[in-house]
């Protein structure tokens, strides 16, 4: 992924991803080329003709407004760094995400950690269901018999299998949520 996509991404983004928060970087950029033209642009009104060694007509900066010019070229310096950082923060984003917006990864997040929630609460229920049907079976069954059942055991461990899988990628993408709103926090 480039920066160019990118800006071409937020441009005119996908109706469901208007809201993420990427796009205050898209935002910041915007705004700070805007602002590095415009000092850019400044600069020239300190331009006038002047002559070169050899007699030839030349732009030069104007001998009294040599200051102006000075402080002028710092701001554009400062600004055209600011513009490269944001460009490195977008490009760090889009590695993290995977993506131009991050609204995917925290929904796959999202849905990973459901997935895990699900499977151990498919193993409850079906010991809550073997616990209320104890009293309608000929012969109950003791309450340290119900952890023993096949169909049970087999439901637990399915849930702590999904969940041992699933840990080390939910952990992952966690993280990378958690770098990218740290970078998205300058941009707020």
């Amino acid at each position: 992924m480039s920066l160019s996509s990118f800006l071409e991404f937020w441009k005119n983004p996908v109706p469901h991803a208007q809201q993420d928060p990427v796009k205050s970087l898209y935002n910041a950029y915007v705004r700070t080329a805007q602002e590095l033209a415009a000092r850019k642009a400044k600069g020239i009104l300190f331009l006038v003709p002047g002559k070169d060694s050899r007699g030839r007509w030349i732009p030069v900066y104007d001998e009294g407004k040599i200051n102006d010019v000075a402080a002028l070229s710092g701001e554009i310096e400062q600004t055209a760094a600011k513009l490269k950082s944001i460009s490195n923060d977008i490009e760090e984003v889009q590695t993290l995400a995977g993506g131009h917006y991050m609204l995917e990864l925290q929904r796959e997040h999202e849905q990973l950690i459901h997935s895990v929630q699900l499977a151990e609460s498919v193993a409850s229920a079906m010991m809550r269901r073997a616990i209320n049907a104890r009293g309608r079976t000929t012969q109950p069954l003791r309450p340290e018999e119900f952890a023993t059942r096949p169909e049970i055991v087999e439901a637990y461990a399915k849930a702590d299998l999904h969940k041992a899988e699933s840990a080390p990628k939910i952990e992952e993408m966690a993280g990378r949520l958690e770098k990218i709103r740290a970078i998205l926090e300058k941009y707020a």
